[in-house]
């Protein structure tokens, strides 16, 4: 690890020594009221046209005037928003080597209508619903009326590229393998955990989601198919402002959601934070069928039709506090305290008949199960903004420390009887402790300089430091000598510790029309997993190199042409690796995988973009050594047993075309197409079985977006996926919903209510076979799906203007790693 950050500081020095000093301008202006007096000591920031992140601050004089001077060669524009004054935003203007000193025409503001004494929030222009951006494709969740009332889960599952398998698992493009950052921070969760965590955290505490398919070295190399960034509100404003929300849900269980967040600022202290609280009820209908035989030459022999119906709850409440100190104008620290705290409960009720060869039923198993599992996480951070030079130099720092414990409790009742309601058997009674604890500790520097000639070096390091510690105390009950024993087979104890550290380097060089990026990122692995009850263990170390590379090509200012290539890497959940055994009954578990390897990744993205309107892109993506969900049999008296577990079992070919296209056709009417067709092909081997299937599938969403004036909006939009290969081993048939929706503004613009009608024809449920040598599975499964949602927000307090961005802390990856489990509905 040394040596790899040695490099990364010599060549940083050399490129710092290399290169001449950067060619900067000067800016200035003057502000006028609508009667031409000059308006002073007002704030005036200069704001970048790429992304809108605030990069100069300057206050008016006695004759209104302002200036900003050594600003970096580059578009921007200015924005204002004086007290008792419409917000203003200036045009875009450009500095250059040629035109290094810009003056501004003196621009007056508009008196605000009611601006006496009275808080007024100021209208803004509307955001899109879909943003298609260069490097990623942005969903403002506010924009859509729809969105009301529903979890950040169903937000990913009706973005663009975005699908959900009934596994729960996250694709984006039709590849596997994505990461979740929560703020810019990894969620550290992964698989049933962290749809788990989404599917509790309310969509009214979202501002963004940012869809990355090829993200740049400074990112955690962690993300087979990408990043997907999800990001929180966050009151930006000066003064004191809030809003809270509250949704009640109408379904076969009634739900509600219910958040608040506010934002303090004064002199150099500012004050932030959000609370929020679910009720969250559903259920999960399931029948699966399944034949077996001893092989593929054999007739089928046993014939399994497994109903369970589950019902689960969850009260989480998510919280995060925290706090700026803006020491200087160059220096701001700050620290924050986030987390969620959940008691959930999961109950099953099922029974599966079983057949013999001829179809004849023989025997039926009834099973009852009940899991608690209460989980709290906290994470604190700590992190420091220091601005070098007046040239946007910077060095950011950030120290995570995040902790998951749960004590979960699992029990499970099963009873065998034959044909004629006789017990074949003794019951199988089995009860479980599943006590859980996770530790994280993260550490992170980034270090940006731009350069000469239009150059901008970034460079980083971070360090993360991860232990789990999982018990499963299983005890079943014995009949002979009516006591609980311990149940050896099931019991273990699993101590996981890993270190990973990482260091990168970014050069960003434009010349005219041509951009170009160029990084590399080194990752070192450093692992441990330890079976304490089974003395089994394993060691791992490695070191992986990442590259990027990205070319653009700017026409005009209508047609964008890039091509952009990356090496990635999917670890194995924390829990994945956990070889513990979770029962839906005793003929069905589900199972971890302590053999576990990481899976590589090399992807080659081509795009255009057409005045922001219309983004098209090819990829090609070959993935190694692929981690997939598979399903696996094994005799158990005359009956199968059958349980899911991840291997390392093939290789992975994807190849994929994508066209995202959003205009607005009318004054009142906004429209958002998305739509994809990818082929995966899977080689490789599953139970000693060669596996070489392909399928070639398409997803698509669409959005219809409406304001009607006088504060009225609506909605109807909806997705559909085609059949697919969610797997190497389960093909699913197609799905697909649509939703409509309504808001209208109160209360002078600070409230508004929404009514949202999700999947009135309850056309959402899962249909997916798989066929191997041994067995053949049907499952079918529907949840908590068509529902009536009715919102109520109401903004208050005193914005003035913007503050900077929040920091996002160390943690860019182990969060989504990560397991607490997750239901439908």
């Amino acid at each position: 690890m040394k040596k790899v950050i040695a490099v990364c500081a010599c060549w940083l020095g050399f490129v710092l020594h290399g290169l001449a000093q950067q060619q900067v301008g000067s800016i200035t202006g003057a502000i006028r009221s609508n009667n031409d007096k000059p308006i002073e000591n007002t704030t005036v920031l200069l704001l970048k046209e790429k992304d809108s992140s605030v990069t100069r601050s300057a206050i008016t004089n006695k004759s209104g005037e302002f200036e900003f001077s050594k600003v970096p060669l580059g578009s921007y524009f200015v924005r204002t928003n004086a007290l008792g004054y419409a917000v203003y935003s200036g045009k875009v203007f450009t500095i250059s080597a040629i035109h290094n000193a810009i003056t501004l025409a003196p621009f007056k503001l508009e008196v605000q209508a009611n601006n006496l004494g009275e808080v007024t929030v100021a209208a803004a222009k509307p955001k899109p619903f879909i943003e298609n951006k260069l490097d990623k494709t942005v969903v403002n969740v506010d924009a859509s009326p729809t969105n009301t009332g529903l979890s950040a889960l169903e937000i990913l599952e009706k973005s663009p590229g975005i699908t959900i398998d009934n596994n729960d698992n996250i694709n984006l493009k039709g590849k596997q393998g994505v990461v979740i950052l929560l703020d810019g921070k990894p969620a550290y969760l992964s698989g049933k955990d962290l749809s788990n965590y989404l599917r509790n955290l309310p969509a009214n505490q979202l501002d963004q989601v940012e869809i990355m398919t090829q993200p740049s070295s400074k990112y955690d190399a962690a993300g087979n198919s990408g990043v997907i960034n999800i990001k929180t509100k966050k009151n930006k404003a000066n003064g004191f402002n809030a809003n809270i929300s509250a949704s009640a849900i109408f379904a076969q269980y009634f739900k509600n959601t219910n958040s608040i967040n506010f934002n303090w600022r004064k002199n150099k202290l500012n004050l932030f934070g959000n609370y929020g609280y679910s009720n969250w009820v559903g259920f999960n209908d399931i029948n699966i069928y399944r034949s077996f035989r001893k092989d593929e030459n054999s007739a089928y022999n046993r014939y399994f039709d497994q109903n369970t119906f589950g019902k689960f709850t969850g009260y989480p409440h998510e919280f995060k506090l925290g706090a700026d100190y803006y020491a200087s104008k160059k220096t701001t620290i700050g620290v924050l305290v986030s987390g969620s705290v959940d008691n959930r409960q999961f109950s099953t009720s099922g029974v599966s008949n079983i057949y013999d060869s001829i179809h004849q039923f023989v025997q039926y198993n009834a099973s009852s199960s009940s899991t608690k599992d209460p989980w709290t996480n906290v994470g604190f951070n700590v992190n420091l903004r220091q601005l070098t030079d007046s040239k946007g130099g910077e060095l950011t720092a950030d120290a995570d420390y995040i902790f998951y414990n749960t004590d979960g409790r699992q029990y499970s009742d099963n009873y065998l009887y034959d044909n004629n309601n006789n017990l074949v058997e003794d019951p199988y009674l089995l009860n479980g402790y599943l006590p859980a604890r996770i530790n994280i500790y993260s550490f992170k520097a980034d270090y940006s300089k731009p350069l000469a000639k239009d150059v901008k070096l970034e460079a980083g390091i971070k360090s993360s430091y991860v232990t789990t510690d999982n018990n499963a105390i299983y005890t079943a009950y014995d009949q002979p000598s009516q006591k609980w024993l311990s149940d050896t087979t099931r019991s273990n104890h699993f101590i996981y510790k890993e270190n990973i550290n990482a260091a990168y380097v970014n050069v960003n060089k434009q010349w005219k029309k041509f951009k170009m990026q160029l990084g590399v990122r080194a990752e070192q692995t450093i692992a441990k997993g330890d079976q304490v009850i089974k003395n089994s263990s394993f060691d791992r170390n490695y070191i992986q190199l990442f590259p990027t590379a990205y070319f653009s090509y700017a026409k005009n200012d209508k047609h964008t042409f890039s091509v952009s290539y990356g090496r990635r890497l999917e670890r194995p959940g924390y829990q994945d690796l956990n070889p513990f055994q979770y029962l839906l009954d005793r003929y069905t578990y589900q199972e971890g995988n302590p053999n576990l390897q990481p899976q590589f990744s090399h992807n080659v993205e081509l795009g255009y973009n057409y005045k922001g309107q219309l983004n098209v892109s090819a990829n090609y993506t070959v993935t190694s050594n692929i981690i997939n969900d598979i399903l696996l049999t094994q005799k158990s008296g005359e009956n199968y047993i059958t349980y899911q577990t991840k291997d390392n079992i093939a290789s992975n070919y994807n190849i994929g075309l994508a066209i995202n296209y959003n205009k607005q056709l009318l004054k009142w009417w906004s429209l958002n197409v998305f739509g994809n067709v990818y082929n995966n092909r899977f080689v490789g081997v599953i139970a000693q079985q060669p596996v070489d299937v392909s399928y070639t599938g398409y997803s698509g969403n669409i959005s219809n977006q409406f304001n009607f004036g006088k504060g009225w909006s609506g909605e109807i939009s909806g997705f559909y996926n085609s059949k697919n290969l969610v797997s190497s081993v389960i093909l699913a048939d197609p799905m697909g919903m649509f939703s409509i929706g309504g808001g209208k503004q109160i209360l002078k613009n600070k409230g508004s209510i929404r009514v949202n009608v999700r999947d009135p024809f309850y056309l959402m449920h899962f249909h997916g076979t798989t066929t191997m040598n041994t067995f053949f599975t049907e499952i079918n499964s529907k949840w908590d799906n068509r529902r009536v949602i009715i919102t109520f927000t109401y903004k208050f307090g005193k914005p003035l203007q913007a503050a900077p961005q929040r920091r996002k802390g160390a943690s860019l990856d182990e969060q989504s790693r990560v397991n607490t489990g997750g239901q439908n509905g």
